[in-house]
């Protein structure tokens, strides 16, 4: 198997298994479950929006497991306790808490820093940026008018503040652009769910991958209360509380010792001036407690890793700098190399996975099969048909919009097989972050084909998947795949939790756009909206570049098509090499996960969780490891817990506060 990386990675599959519920009906989803999600949902939404568009952090969608989301479970399972002892009948199931965590998540990533607020930008920003000079004036004709807010006065009061969404009568504006793009987003990530219930048995009872970052609420929420009543968690739990608890009060008393964990003063090679040790880089060092509770939780050959092959990148900057080869600003080409490095991912669990999918394509087909679907969300076969007429749907969005749908076809198949690649890196690994900044099909498509063979219909079109492929740091995909995994350890109804997924994608755009729209009109996009659509640049300078059609952007681009074909090659390299030899301890999704700008906050909490896990299980076993786990989730809740606590406290107070996470 591809994943597999021996005895350890299953018996560590296995120790961190939990006792299934024994409460009454303990799979059971009630309505009360969505009418809870109906207040969580817009008020959580609107919090992450001002953590991470007005006061500059900290940006919880920026890290794997959502601290936002935790700190809600945690306050649920505080107050589920109080309902234990005062109105038993009232007690929410594990499924039913875990059903309103993955609402949560989901809803939360669409508010997240990379996704919906950047469509928001894209809807008004060429109509208020838009001059001569920048020849945006020259492709505004061409925008789509139904999926945007052109009205000067809506325009101007949302960049410029003071206004109001509700008495100006500027919402119904956005009510007709805002319900196509409802329809988009709940379509897309409907795809998902397809995509992800045929992998579903292969990923969870063949191979069973540990998926790292649900290890923590399915803890908090285990029925026995064993993680609560564990002295060890709570010694984790207090280290990392009490140390952000310093820090939050040093921001209002500087005459406090600081202990500074995150990144700010700390580079290890900023001093370096002379060539070529100078293409190191920014090389930060950060100490985050949670960061380190949750590398605890990951295969020891996979963090091992990450941190090699961030030293890996760092060399080779170094070699080319020192050849003369960096001419160029993107001279070693990393996004494009780990971008084929997915495409390898993939590529390579296609293989290994092949007699799985044989059986698949079996029982769409209606042949025998000794896979047995019933248990799943929808069969496969209705799967099949569901992810094909969605793609024909977005085919069809995208055609309006201009593009042909040959292109648009390709560029979703391309979409969608990234967001596949991501959820098996999560699934596996869950590193703690992930971003692949600028490596979408917008990106892609482009350099395949040169934009000399792309109409200007293709160039809009390709211009609006930057608001969901700018960076893939709260992407759907992986959460989907995780709610699967829950949903299953919960013995919850696959059905149900799908459909609690897709009520919240619907909930949260909603609630989405009304945040932003809401906070931007009050306070301005340009005023005291930090970075207040402003992402949405990226996608029109990117336009205007094409819209000009350089003689070097017509035909392919043969460096960055090489460039991810050799980063193809060496991740499959890698693969073959793990299937031959078990113990080689360099895996291609440490090669991808890499390779872009989070992992340079990262680096030194998994070198730490590397060198502490693998000695542990080296002199203690697994028993060991077994005993400390609840520590290490003592520390991601403790830190995500305080910091949490800091960023309610300076936004309902307006007072300014300590943010634990992305500085």
């Amino acid at each position: 198997r591809f994943t597999t990386t021996g005895e350890e990675l299953m018996n560590q599959g296995r120790s961190i298994e939990h006792a299934p519920d024994q409460s009454p009906h303990p799979s059971a989803i009630r309505l009360r479950v969505f009418l809870l999600a109906l207040v969580i949902v817009p008020l959580d939404d609107f919090w992450v929006i001002m953590m991470e568009k007005v006061r500059e952090g900290p940006y919880p969608t920026t890290i794997s497991l959502f601290p936002n989301a935790v700190f809600i479970l945690f306050l649920l399972v505080g107050l589920n306790s109080l309902l234990k002892r005062a109105r038993p009948s009232a007690v929410f199931t594990r499924a039913e808490l875990l059903a309103v965590y993955c609402m949560t998540v989901i809803s939360a990533a669409l508010a997240g820093h990379d996704m919906l607020p950047n469509l928001v930008g894209m809807m008004v920003y060429p109509w208020w940026y838009a001059t001569p000079e920048n020849r945006w004036d020259q492709f505004v004709p061409f925008l789509p008018q139904w999926l945007s807010v052109s009205d000067p006065n809506a325009v101007r009061d949302l960049f410029l503040g003071g206004s109001d969404l509700y008495r100006t009568g500027y919402w119904l504006l956005w009510l007709k652009p805002v319900l196509w793009w409802l329809a988009f987003t709940v379509v897309v990530v409907f795809v998902m769910c397809c995509v992800n219930t045929i992998v579903r048995q292969q990923w969870t009872h063949r191979e069973r991958l540990t998926f790292p970052i649900v290890q923590l609420p399915l803890a908090m929420t285990e029925p026995q209360g064993d993680l609560w009543r564990d002295k060890k968690f709570w010694l984790g739990f207090g280290i990392a509380f009490a140390i952000d608890l310093l820090n939050g009060i040093s921001v209002w008393v500087p005459s406090l010792p600081r202990i500074n964990v995150g990144f700010e003063g700390h580079d290890l090679t900023g001093a370096i001036a002379n060539k070529p040790w100078n293409a190191l880089g920014w090389t930060p060092y950060t100490f985050y407690p949670f960061v380190i509770g949750i590398a605890y939780l990951l295969p020891t050959d996979l963090i091992f890793s990450c941190w090699f092959f961030y030293w890996f990148w760092k060399a080779e900057a170094v070699f080319v700098s020192a050849m003369g080869w960096d001419t160029v600003p993107t001279y070693i080409y990393t996004r494009n190399q780990a971008w084929g490095g997915l495409l390898a991912i993939i590529v390579t669990l296609a293989w290994t996975s092949r007699g799985y999918l044989k059986q698949v394509w079996r029982k769409i087909l209606g042949r025998p099969s000794e896979l047995d679907d019933s248990v799943e969300a929808m069969s496969y076969r209705a799967a099949a048909i569901g992810a094909l007429a969605g793609l024909a749907f977005l085919a069809y969005f995208m055609k309006r919009i201009g593009m042909s749908p040959m292109v648009a076809v390709a560029a979703f198949v391309l979409y969608f097989v990234l967001a596949l690649a991501l959820a098996r890196i999560r699934a596996e690994l869950g590193p703690p972050v992930h971003d692949f900044h600028f490596s979408g099909p917008d990106f892609a498509i482009p350099s395949f084909v040169g934009v000399g063979r792309l109409s200007n219909g293709d160039m809009v079109g390709l211009c609006y998947f930057w608001w969901f492929n700018r960076a893939y740091r709260s992407h759907p995909m992986p959460i989907v795949a995780e709610t699967t995994k829950i949903a299953d350890h919960a013995r919850a109804s696959q059905r149900k939790f799908m459909l609690a997924i897709m009520v919240a994608v619907a909930l949260g755009t909603i609630a989405t756009f009304w945040s932003y729209l809401h906070v931007g009109y009050k306070l301005g996009f340009e005023r005291d909206v930090a970075l207040g659509g402003q992402y949405a640049y990226g996608g029109f300078k990117q336009l205007a570049n094409w819209w000009a059609r350089p003689k070097e952007l017509m035909g392919p681009n043969w460096t960055v098509n090489l460039s991810i074909l050799g980063g193809f090659l060496f991740c499959m390299l890698l693969s073959y090499t793990r299937l031959t030899f078990i113990n080689f301890p360099f895996h291609p999704i440490g090669f991808a996960v890499t390779a872009s700008w989070a992992i340079n906050i990262v680096w030194v909490p998994l070198l730490i969780a590397w060198l502490v896990k693998s000695s542990i299980l080296r002199f203690g076993g697994l028993r060991q490891y077994r005993s400390l786990l609840p520590f290490f989730l003592g520390l991601i809740l403790g830190g995500m817990t305080i910091g949490c606590i800091w960023g309610l406290i300076g936004i309902i107070f307006n007072v300014p506060y300590y943010n634990f996470w992305g500085a």
